[in-house]
């Protein structure tokens, strides 16, 4: 019969490996194991519930029932198919465990034993026992890794590039995402407890059809910017806002109105596919199509004249005018016109029409609408090269003033070298339809300086292929000089970057030969001195003795130092190979070397705190060097902290790259502010008060602990005030980026680094 104590025991040692667990999934099968091997049985078979999961008929009992299904004497003859089946690989006892939690059904636990009574009621009680600690600690794990993937899904979609918000029912401001920060100009803080309506013009009816999961559109205060608010509830008090700045899309779409009411022309408008997005409703008199049935087509499926013209709307890049084309919406509808595209973005604009003299003004019309709404600085030239109009972008970037607008093209350059670029690039533009990546001087007509710049040049054409206009599209570039300039001290700083790398390594290799080539003799006094102290400390007398503790306590101090200078230049020459593994932050705190300093923070009366947020993942990672970081930080707080705590805090990381923030925070003496620049160099050492203190390291703990953060691709630094404690903190990546030089691997073996 099992004592109460063994049972106590059996409890202590289920909620053991679940602290050990990372999920209800990896519980379930450690503590298979764990079973297996307290009761010494032949065979264990896991098997985790799922909807989808093939339940067996004896499986199925014990699942329904809520209680354990012994056989201890398997024949052909037992109650289900399966007993039968294990009856006949050899086995003559079974056991089969469910494990559910208040209706939730984890799985269960089938136990085989080759022996017939392998399952008393001492051994079924202790089961029982077990698997109800086991199953109330996978309820817990399974809630908390429910919550945690949708508290992870939820902050992958809120940080993703669209302004969104968090309000409460009353409208306050819970939480803004960072493209909503930088839109609104405000801070996290100052929005936090904030209402909806002190950043738009809300009233209480458009407030109540967002609580309804309606759309609104409402306007900044203090600016003309329109926004589209969409909700999504995600409980009885909190809405999710997702604020799309729709104010160019309403601008662009007013200046183009008016073509929705013209019956000799239609105005289409397509993406990069020829996709129909929107048909003005002269559609149906032009093409004999409602404009309704044309959106969601593809324009180009419909040309049947000229043949070869099925990507001739793709093409507007080249700005060409087709004299004939014709299309065929089927039922009749048909046309056969001309058609001017032009491209802005990533959309595609169009006018079609039967009467070329309109057409050509609705063109006019509508380059000139899509020319003012670009972002490219734009100037328009006829096609004899006189300036005929530049757009908002184009007077901002070379301060040009109404009088160019009827000069020549070539006065904007500021060298005759760029003239006759120009020259040319028309030239081509006029044969081709088009010219880019052409590089020139143009005049700064504030400074009357010039800026270099490149050049996009598109020729428009009419029905007869006369050149009508140009359009020339611009970006500034750098000056040719600056260019130079940047590219010499580029070329010097990697010279200089390369003799010093030769330089560091060859003083690393050094250190790394002469420490190694020491290791052996001061080892060798080490053991000397230990034998003499154990074994012939009987003829010695008591000055003698400890002239030799002296002797063998500094060399083992040696040693140290030559062990950390040996690491130090193993680090810092990139010839240290790094075990990538999967690394849990809880299990870390398990570690003996952990725990030997949580021992020592107990012996000096100090509070010792390991703190894992819900939402830090696991990381890959060298799970050893990181054990060296915490221990050498840990360490150092321990050094010189006497009341108070220390605390290990490890969260996600905030901000754009996906990682985990590690703090090790003390109540110590601190760090003076000059001396924080200095405390990850080698061998640098803070002294307390005026002198060293007796028996401290070696100063290249922490400048180690550097090296191997940023061998994983981190960061490492300190926040401190002299008599305030320290924090020290360090960043690491979820998969750090392997550096060829300085990590080494077998990629097959660590896929997913």
């Amino acid at each position: 019969m099992l004592t109460s104590a063994s049972n106590d025991n059996i409890v202590i040692e289920t909620l053991g490996i679940s602290t050990k667990s990372s999920s209800y999934r990896d519980l379930l099968y450690k503590f298979g194991d764990y079973l297996k091997a307290l009761l010494s049985i032949d065979e264990i078979i896991v098997k985790e519930y799922s909807p989808s999961s093939v339940i067996v008929a004896a499986e199925e009992v014990v699942l329904n029932t809520g209680k354990p299904y012994v056989d201890n004497e398997l024949s052909d003859y037992s109650a289900f198919p399966e007993l039968i089946k294990y009856y006949n690989n050899g086995f003559r006892s079974c056991a089969i465990i469910p494990m559910s939690k208040d209706g939730r059904h984890f799985g269960t636990i089938t136990l085989l034993s080759k022996t017939n009574e392998g399952f008393g009621e001492d051994k079924i009680n202790m089961l029982s026992i077990a698997s109800a600690v086991t199953c109330s600690e996978l309820g817990s794990k399974y809630e908390r890794d429910k919550s945690l993937n949708i508290a992870r899904y939820f902050d992958a979609s809120f940080n993703n590039r669209l302004p969104q918000l968090l309000i409460d029912s009353e409208g306050r401001i819970a939480k803004a995402n960072k493209p909503a920060l930088n839109l609104f100009d405000i801070s996290q803080k100052d929005i936090l407890g904030s209402n909806i309506s002190e950043i738009f013009e809300i009233s209480e009816a458009n407030f109540a059809k967002l609580k309804k999961g309606m759309s609104i559109e409402l306007k900044a205060h203090g600016s003309d910017r329109i926004f589209e608010l969409s909700p999504s509830k995600i409980n009885d008090n909190l809405l999710h806002l997702l604020a799309n700045d729709i104010s160019a899309t309403k601008e662009a779409w007013s200046k183009l109105q008016f073509l929705d009411n013209t019956d000799s022309e239609t105005f289409l408008i397509l993406d990069d596919d020829t996709n129909i997005l929107w048909s003005s409703r002269s559609s149906l008199e032009l093409f004999g199509i409602r404009n309704d049935i044309l959106v969601g087509k593809k324009l180009s499926d419909f040309i049947v004249e000229p043949l070869n013209a099925k990507n001739l709307l793709k093409a507007t890049a080249e700005q060409k005018h087709y004299n004939k084309l014709k299309f065929d919406f089927g039922g009749g509808a048909e046309f056969s016109g001309k058609m001017l595209s032009y491209k802005s973005g990533n959309q595609i604009y169009c006018i079609a029409s039967k009467d070329y003299e309109s057409f050509v003004g609705s063109a006019e019309t509508i380059t000139e609408d899509v020319l003012s709404l670009s972002n490219e600085p734009i100037i328009e030239a006829d096609g004899s090269g006189y300036i005929i109009s530049y757009n908002t972008a184009a007077g901002s970037l070379f301060k040009l003033e109404r009088g160019i607008v009827g000069m020549s093209i070539y006065s904007i350059c500021a060298d005759s070298e760029s003239q006759n670029k120009l020259s040319a690039s028309l030239s081509i533009a006029k044969t081709n339809g088009y010219i880019s990546d052409v590089y020139v001087n143009l005049v700064d007509y504030k400074t009357h300086g010039s800026m270099h710049c490149v050049q996009t040049i598109k020729s428009i054409k009419d029905e007869k292929g006369k050149v009508i206009k140009f359009i020339i599209m611009n970006k500034e570039l750098a000056t040719k000089e600056k260019l130079e300039l940047l590219n010499e001290e580029l070329d010097k700083a990697i010279r200089d970057v390369e003799k010093l790398r030769t330089e560091s390594d060859l003083k690393s290799q050094f250190i790394y030969n002469i420490s190694h080539d020491l290791k052996t003799p001061i080892t060798n006094i080490m053991g000397f001195s230990k034998i003499i102290l154990t074994d012939y400390s009987s003829n010695l007398t008591k000055e003698q003795i400890d002239y030799i503790q002296i002797i063998h306590d500094e060399s083992e101090r040696f040693l140290l130092l030559v062990k950390q200078i040996l690491d130090v230049a193993k680090l810092s020459s990139g010839i240290v190979k790094l075990d990538f593994q999967r690394v849990n932050f809880n299990e870390i705190k398990e570690n003996p070397s952990i725990k030997s300093l949580e021992e020592a923070c107990k012996n000096k009366n100090l509070e010792f705190l390991w703190i894992v947020d819900y939402d830090v993942p696991e990381i890959t990672a060298d799970p050893n060097r990181l054990i060296q970081v915490f221990s050498n930080l840990i360490g150092n707080s321990l050094k010189f902290t006497e009341t108070g705590s220390i605390k290990i805090h490890i969260m996600k990381k905030t901000g754009g790259s996906r990682g985990v923030r590690i703090e090790v925070s003390d109540t110590g003496i601190g760090i003076a502010k000059e001396d924080k620049p200095k405390i990850f160099k080698k061998f640098y050492q803070l002294r307390r008060g005026l002198v060293k203190q007796e028996g401290s390291g070696t100063g290249l703990g922490l400048s180690i602990a550097k090296e191997i953060v940023n061998l994983h691709g981190g960061r490492i630094n300190v926040d401190s005030e002299l008599g305030k404690g320290c924090v020290f903190w360090f960043t690491l990546p979820i998969n750090p980026k392997v550096r060829d030089r300085t990590l080494k691997y077998n990629k097959s073996e660590h896929q997913g680094i």
